[in-house]
């Protein structure tokens, strides 16, 4: 190619079937390239990675706006800037795509893009509506109460699960949040308060919650007596379904808690220990009533921090689990092995993500 072509004059279905394939990172550094490149770039509905990332979120500190994100197919790490103030100070809670769940100081909870830096602003907490009363402190800090019974917010977050889905088209979403192992609660866009989903009593029969995965309008719950609830998120109000899962894997052996996955085909998965230590995954069997053991997940990956699978792409690892235990693993079902993906300092926090962007 002659050294007097001009970049910027690159034929546009060219140009679109190279911008197409980049990653998101260097997707974002050509679309400020120049104009040209940049009206190609609307033309790309969205963009997706379908390998996964490691979002990093480094020691606790004031006036910082930035995190990083780590590639392991390039084996590089980016820095994302501009994030809002003291963002390295939040916590954050769940992903959905690029889109993160963040709770600040004051103990408001937030949804972000990390890439186009769009936000959505939650309604407060003390708006719920339900048996739970929250109160702001004077530190803005919250208690919560439930049968008489207060714990601080930044103590219930120990113990806290949530689920975050946003539509990458309209933008609108749903946020499930889990109080400790006793109280779920929820909103979506539209709301502009938080409502109680029913834990222990009417037919949901919740009794707690230990982990919650969110796909296809269906909400998938794991209680606390390690049996599934499945709730239909479709309509305002969630219901439950009449396949709910009654059966107990760990009825011998109580000290053992679960985790579960749904996967690309709507079955839903649970590792009976904790992945560092067995891969000991389970399915629900085609009637819903029982478990089935699992040697392999196929094609398909599972990453824990989603609780999705997702398909085998090139570069990604078929039948392994994506799992965090402070630091970032990717374990293969086929050897039972562990491979440390990143280390992650101790006053630090990372978790998995799937990169996505659409463009407006």
């Amino acid at each position: 190619m002659s050294n007097n072509v001009k970049w910027s004059e690159l034929n546009a279905d060219v140009l679109q079937s190279i911008l197409e394939r980049l990653s998101i990172i260097n997707y974002l550094k050509a679309r400020s390239v120049c104009k040209n490149w940049h009206v190609v770039c609307k033309q790309i509905s969205s963009i997706q990675d379908k390998f996964p990332w490691i979002i990093i979120f480094p020691r606790r500190r004031p006036k910082s706006s930035t995190c990083q994100v780590f590639n392991p197919q390039e084996g590089k790490l980016y820095t994302l800037r501009n994030l809002g103030n003291d963002f390295s100070t939040h916590q954050c809670i769940a992903t959905s795509g690029s889109w993160l769940l963040m709770l600040d100081l004051r103990s408001n909870l937030y949804v972000l893009n990390v890439f186009t830096r769009e936000r959505i602003d939650l309604p407060p907490l003390e708006s719920h509506q339900g048996r739970l009363q929250v109160h702001r402190l004077q530190n803005n800090a919250f208690n919560f109460m439930i049968n008489q019974s207060s714990a601080p917010a930044r103590n219930v977050l120990n113990r806290t699960k949530a689920v975050l889905w946003v539509d990458e088209k309209t933008k609108g979403y749903l946020v499930v949040w889990s109080i400790g192992l006793s109280y779920i609660m929820y909103t979506k866009n539209g709301f502009d308060f938080w409502r109680e989903i029913p834990t222990k009593e009417g037919p949901e029969n919740l009794h707690g919650c230990q982990d919650i995965v969110y796909k296809d309008n269906n909400l998938y719950i794991l209680t606390g007596l390690n049996r599934i609830r499945i709730l239909d998120c479709s309509q305002e109000l969630p219901r439950a379904l009449l396949d709910n899962v009654d059966d107990d894997p760990f009825r011998d052996d109580q000290r053992r808690r679960g985790k579960i996955g749904v996967t690309v085909s709507g079955e839903v998965l649970m590792v009976k220990n904790r992945l560092k230590q067995v891969f000991n995954i389970l399915k629900m069997n085609s009637d819903g009533t029982s478990w089935d053991e699992v040697e392999s997940l196929g094609e398909e990956s599972w990453i824990t921090d989603l609780g999705v699978t997702v398909p085998g792409v090139d570069g990604s690892r078929p039948n392994s689990i994506y799992y965090r235990d402070r630091s970032l693993y990717c374990g293969d079902l086929s050897v039972q092995v562990l491979e440390m993906i990143l280390e992650v300092d101790k006053n630090g926090h990372a978790r998995w993500f799937i990169p996505s962007l659409r463009e407006l």
